[in-house]
């Protein structure tokens, strides 16, 4: 099975949620965890069952959309993981203890992996390219209208967080130029995936197909 992205929608309607502003208006509005199937190169997408974030019986506080992906996989992983799903998402969802949640629920990942929000992992990654550990490769490309140079960086079992115990991690990052060397294009990502030269394309096609949620969903 390929990819599946998590994402959140969210309508403005009376209803479970709520967002107090400064000029003491409340805001009430839905959200819902959105699933969805997707390929690389493909124009269709699959939806699956969605999971509405909402406040829990006996929770003190309101729910949020990390809950709502844990509460989804422990509902539906045991329909999917079979397939050999790799779960998708931005940033939000690449910390460890949801990271291993969904590897005890046997699914991969491929999570957007920020500087700012992972400061332990990428000192690990400037200690490992001072030693020649983080591998790079360019890759060319003509779009149709222009040229454009691809450089992919990899660094296997980088820890996630700063103790003994912390989960490793697979990192790459993929970086766009123009032949004028204008950044198009940058983005960094931490899997459960072997990494290796030529699965990186591949790879980072996958993490950039959850963008399919916004369009083709």
């Amino acid at each position: 099975m390929g990819p599946v992205t998590f994402r959140r929608r969210r309508s403005n309607a009376r209803g479970s949620s709520t967002q107090s502003h400064t000029n003491g208006q409340v805001t009430y509005f839905h959200s819902v965890l959105m699933p969805v199937l997707v390929k690389p190169g493909l124009d269709k997408v699959i939806p699956f069952a969605m999971e509405f974030v909402q406040p829990q019986d006996g929770a003190a506080k309101q729910d949020c959309e990390l809950n709502a992906a844990k509460r989804w996989l422990a509902q539906w992983t045991s329909h999917y993981a079979a397939l050999g799903m790799t779960v998708l998402g931005d940033d939000l969802y690449c910390h460890e203890p949801f990271c291993r949640a969904l590897l005890a629920h046997g699914l991969d990942f491929l999570l957007v992996c920020k500087p700012e929000s992972h400061p332990a992992l990428y000192e690990w990654l400037a200690f490992l390219e001072r030693g020649g550990a983080v591998h790079t490769f360019v890759r060319r490309r003509w779009t149709g209208t222009r040229r454009e140079f691809d450089t992919d960086c990899y660094a296997t079992a980088v820890p996630l967080r700063n103790a003994g115990d912390a989960l490793q991690v697979n990192w790459c990052e993929l970086t766009t130029t123009t032949a004028e060397g204008k950044v198009v294009y940058r983005n960094a990502f931490a899997t459960s995936h072997p990494l290796h030269e030529h699965n990186l394309p591949e790879t980072v096609a996958a993490e950039r197909s959850r963008w399919k949620i916004e369009n083709e969903t």
